[in-house]
């Protein structure tokens, strides 16, 4: 099948490329379904000409189909759906507020926008999400993979955008993994639990959304953003307005994918749970030690993908404390605006290390 030119372009090819472009393996634990919000699926319809309006289309019934929502299901148990399996799953499901929705697909697909751009099928004065710019999203995807193996992509220039980075660079804490092989597992844990005290901040109004990121407090936080000009709104609701008074839901969503992220095989080694341990000072049940966070550069796409998928998520919930469970507390916690000295503790226990010099590798089984 040959998809070369713009007028050639088919359904068939269409749908093949999306199932390139989410089954790739990106280092995004478990699959779900990036398909946007309900504004950004009308803007996309209202703005774009008919053939990117088809596009778009093709690419949500794409994700659907070759993609489960894993996140959003993740989501929907911990705020309790008592439906059918596959009614959870199903995100549009009323269980969890579309603003945590968002929030939950946000590590895998943040918005950005580029200054310039060579190339045909990207718009520079429209946000770039899978939904809004799918074969531009695509086109940047396969660029930043490819020139993974010899760059790395950090805050220290302003040329790497964040998927650039939370998929290949030094964001990629954001899906609890190591940004290369051979950093040691303290440091991915410390970068971790630092994201989670400015999401957190900003979920229970502690951090104001239009504080510049690199004026955020949070230790060690500001490195990774010293020249970025965003603030807190423009980092998570960029280009969708309708998100912003929903800022707090769309912290805490994030949040869940990165402790969601924690407990899937490709991303981090877990230990089993010891029976009847529980978290210091506390009687909440506590998860298996992380042995080791993997590193994506040099895993095998294919093979990490097997690890994201919903019978992944199914074996893994056999076991407790899972990710169900972890993320039922932190909505508890969350329900009542308990401040980041009280969350702490328990999140330092979710991503307690076994041995803090363990280095990150792509893991057994799962190199190329």
């Amino acid at each position: 099948m040959t998809c070369r030119t713009r007028e050639s372009w088919s359904l068939s090819c269409f749908i093949a490329l999306v199932a390139l472009t989410i089954g790739s393996g990106a280092a995004s634990a478990y699959q779900l379904s990036p398909s946007g919000t309900r504004v950004e699926r009308h803007e996309v319809k209202a703005k774009a000409i008919w053939y990117d309006r088809y596009k778009s289309g093709v690419a949500t019934w794409g994700v659907y189909n070759f993609t489960h929502p894993v996140h959003e299901e993740i989501t929907q148990l911990i705020f309790g759906c008592d439906a059918s399996p596959d009614a959870c799953a199903d995100p549009e499901m009323e269980f969890t507020p579309p603003t945590v929705i968002a929030g939950v697909r946000w590590n895998d697909d943040p918005p950005f926008r580029l200054a310039t751009t060579g190339i045909r099928e990207c718009r520079t004065e429209q946000t770039i999400r899978v939904v809004t710019q799918p074969i531009c999203w695509y086109h940047l995807f396969r660029h930043a993979e490819k020139r993974a193996t010899t760059t790395y992509f950090d805050g220290k220039s302003k040329r790497w955008n964040t998927m650039y980075r939370s998929h290949f660079g030094d964001l990629q804490f954001l899906h609890a993994m190591a940004s290369r092989d051979g950093e040691l597992a303290g440091t991915t844990r410390d970068r971790v639990l630092m994201w989670a005290e400015f999401a957190w901040s900003v979920a229970i109004g502690a951090e104001k959304g239009n504080t510049l990121l690199k004026d955020i407090k949070v230790k060690g936080f500001a490195e990774f953003f010293p020249y970025s000009g965003q603030d807190v709104l423009d980092l998570y609701t960029l280009g969708n307005t309708a998100l912003r008074r929903g800022l707090p839901d769309v912290a805490f969503g994030s949040l869940l994918h990165l402790v969601q992220d924690s407990f899937a095989f490709a991303h981090a080694e877990r230990m089993n749970a010891v029976p009847g341990a529980t978290c210091p000072n506390t009687d909440r049940p506590q998860p298996g030690l992380i042995r080791a966070f993997r590193s994506y550069s040099n895993q095998d796409h294919k093979k990490h993908g097997t690890h994201d998928a919903r019978t992944a998520f199914q074996e893994s919930i056999k076991g407790t404390p899972n990710a169900v469970d972890v993320g039922r507390i932190l909505l508890s916690m969350y329900d009542e605006r308990k401040p980041w000295s009280e969350v702490e503790p328990y999140l330092k226990c979710v991503f307690a290390v076994q041995n803090e010099n363990a280095e990150a590798s792509p893991g057994d089984g799962l190199g190329m």
